[in-house]
């Protein structure tokens, strides 16, 4: 997987799993993902070694696919988004589009 594809996944997977997630492991993978930080100034930020930033990454994602894994919430958040896709090809009214659009948008920001 391309660096940048690993990015999105995992920026997907912690908007919708970051709660089973300690709060050291939210700020370092947001400081990550979000804030495009490198490890040097993630710890130097945090007075931490750059090998803990990197151990807490690496212990942060394995914990999101786990989520992943057992709850499958990412996978059926795209199948989704794909129906939706399909439903606005077709002829729909206005008002069955703004339903889809609806849908769609809280599929995108109500995780």
């Amino acid at each position: 997987m391309e660096k940048i594809e690993r990015t999105i996944r995992y920026v997907k997977l912690f908007n919708i799993y970051k709660d089973f997630l300690t709060h050291k492991q939210i700020e370092i993978l947001g400081d990550y993902f979000l804030a495009d930080l490198s490890l040097s100034e993630i710890a130097e930020s945090r007075d931490i070694t750059r090998s803990a930033v990197e151990d807490t990454l690496k212990k942060s994602c394995v914990k999101l696919d786990e989520c992943e894994s057992n709850l499958h919430l990412l996978e059926k958040r795209e199948k989704l988004l794909k129906i939706c896709a399909k439903l606005k090809e077709k002829t729909l009214n206005s008002s069955e589009i703004k339903e889809v659009e609806d849908i769609e948008k809280e599929l995108d920001y109500g995780i």
